[in-house]
């Protein structure tokens, strides 16, 4: 009883399982042909499926992949745009937008609205084939495909909030003086000499009295009564916008610069006050309002970003210029289809192999996936966060919440262990640690194949179900598992190999008796390097965990485990 997107995402594990039982010779040769080729790219994991959008005109919601969203928000925001690497950049802005606000109107039964309110969307002409219109759609398209799955994160590996507009006026604005919330690094004003000769650098609104009293009586913020003073700029903040400004009349009002500007949009018209980076002067009875930029001026300045691709700079470039300290990544880990030499370290998910006590000739089965309800997407309702000091828990909300207690019990007690054990080192930050409510889930999420039990990136650690984690008896090693990985990490700075952080990992959560005997193998080191990064199957994967192990038990048999933790303090 599920649409046919639902019913492929539930069934994609299965298919994988199959597919590697059956063509595992040809999956062999096949990864033996690429691995010679290192200009071979993977395809980013399409980790999010499906979106869904409230076209607003024509009161319908529509289903459709995240890459179709982007390229419908591009139609809408981009077509006037004739520098790829400038589409490049707004792409990936509105996927990284789009991903970080998925379920913005879940309440209503879908994610997005097609206005501004989310980001603009122009849906398809279905009798037109893709990229075969006008130039301008054909130049969109090639942005979004050169661009999929790739995104920007913060230095911890999250998405961050990708705003974009039009011209910023030659400053960026800050989110924090602009709209009164939490400053963010990445968001703060900066000058921006690429959009000063824009089109919007310069304007002059002159705006009648009478009119401006209509559209500040139509909110109560700003209905000063029947009559309208005077209108003065009590603050600019750091960028030259309007931070607050005090109207006189029959009462006097003092609002944010930002509101003043929607307030006026609404009733006459968004063209008028086109930012609230303005000065405003009494001329009779109108005010004149002069001013520069277009928009909120946060993030992606689009005329700046026009400007530096029409002087060589590229996507990357471009991003670095508008969300300073940020980087271009995949959410999943994997390098996108543009240019993947430039976009330098990118944080991947560590995923761990679901065996528990199986030998590893036996194959697992995997149980059957709960039955989940025909909304794509789950909601903040059917979710339940609990906290302890350094650890946070979402879980389902028909999870036992005993399961979520013993959860933080185990982590708590694991950490405090490993710390004393590394000499107590620099805590790590409060870690978020998400239940999945079936395999489906955890794979749409990670990216991950159905067999790993748990991934972990950054401060994130996603889990199976924990019904079949107690049921298989892992829930206890695998927790510990996760968690050495983000301490091994804090040690080393990120920059252990992977052998020696997977063999490590697997001591420390005390699950070395299920490789006890397994011979050590004859992988040299980048060998045995790809083989973790790029399991061919569960049991390629599970012999790469083996040598990783054995290699590092016996690095702890000569020098004991304090030498492993002063070579990752060393990586």
């Amino acid at each position: 009883r599920a649409h046919g997107a639902q019913a492929a995402q539930m069934s994609r594990p299965i298919f994988e399982a199959y597919a590697n039982a059956v063509g595992h010779r040809d999956t062999e040769a096949q990864s033996e042909s690429q691995s010679t080729d290192v200009s071979a790219s993977p395809r980013p994991p399409n980790w999010l499926s499906s979106v869904k959008v409230h076209l607003v005109h024509d009161n319908v919601t529509r289903e459709l992949s995240l890459e179709d969203y982007v390229l419908g928000v591009m139609r809408a925001e981009g077509t006037m745009e004739t520098e790829p690497e400038a589409l490049k950049a707004l792409a990936i802005s509105i996927r990284t937008f789009a991903l970080k606000n998925v379920g913005r109107h879940a309440k209503d039964g879908y994610d997005f609205c097609s206005t501004t309110h989310c980001q603009r969307f122009v849906n398809a002409n279905p009798t037109v084939r893709e990229g075969a219109g006008t130039l301008a759609d054909a130049r969109v398209s090639a942005a979004v495909r050169a661009t999929e799955g790739q995104v920007l994160l913060d230095p911890h590996g999250q998405l961050i909030d990708s705003y974009f507009g039009a011209s910023c006026g030659g400053e960026t604005a800050s989110i924090a003086a602009l709209w009164g919330t939490a400053p963010v690094q990445y968001l703060q004003s900066a000058r921006d000499e690429f959009c000063e000769s824009g089109p919007h650098a310069h304007w002059t609104d002159q705006i009648s009295r009478a009119d401006l009293l209509r559209a500040l009586q139509a909110d109560s913020r700003t209905d000063v009564g029947h009559r309208l003073d005077q209108i003065i700029v009590t603050k600019h903040d750091d960028s030259g916008r309007a931070e607050f400004i005090t109207l006189e009349g029959e009462q006097q009002k003092i609002v944010r610069g930002w509101d003043f500007k929607l307030i006026v949009g609404r009733t006459l018209g968004w063209n008028i006050l086109k930012s609230s980076r303005f000065e405003v002067s009494r001329n009779g009875w109108s005010f004149v309002f002069r001013g520069s930029g277009f928009g909120h001026g946060l993030g992606l300045c689009q005329e700046g970003a026009h400007v530096m691709a029409a002087r060589g700079a590229n996507y990357q470039r471009i991003l670095e210029k508008y969300f300073p300290g940020t980087r271009v990544g995949t959410e999943t880990g994997t390098r996108g289809h543009g240019d993947a030499a430039s976009l330098g370290s990118i944080n991947k998910w560590k995923s761990d192999v679901l065996i528990s006590q199986f030998p590893a000739s036996r194959s697992i089965s995997v149980s059957p996936l709960p039955r989940v309800s025909a909304s794509r997407f789950v909601r903040a309702s059917r979710f339940i966060t609990i906290s302890s000091e350094h650890f946070r828990v979402t879980y389902p909300a028909d999870i036992d919440r005993r399961d979520a207690n013993q959860v933080l019990t185990i982590l708590e007690t694991a950490r405090a262990d490993y710390l004393r054990r590394a000499g107590n080192a620099s805590s790590p930050p409060v870690l978020d640690i998400r239940l999945n409510e079936s395999t489906g889930d955890f794979t749409g999420r990670t990216g991950q194949p159905w067999w790993a039990a748990a991934a972990t990136k950054g401060n994130k650690i996603e889990l199976q179900p924990v019904a079949i984690l107690k049921r298989r008896g892992v829930l206890n090693t695998t927790l510990k598992h996760e968690l050495a990985h983000v301490i091994i990490d804090l040690i080393s700075h990120d920059r252990a190999p992977r052998w020696l952080e997977e063999g490590f990992a697997i001591y420390l959560a005390g699950e070395g008796a299920m490789y006890s005997d397994t011979r050590r193998g004859t992988l040299i080191d980048e060998e045995l390097e790809r083989r973790l990064e790029h399991p061919r199957s569960q049991s390629d994967m599970r012999a790469a965990y083996a040598d990783a192990y054995l290699r590092v038990k016996e690095m702890i048999r000569n020098g004991g485990e304090a030498s492993i933790w002063k070579k990752l303090a060393g990586s």
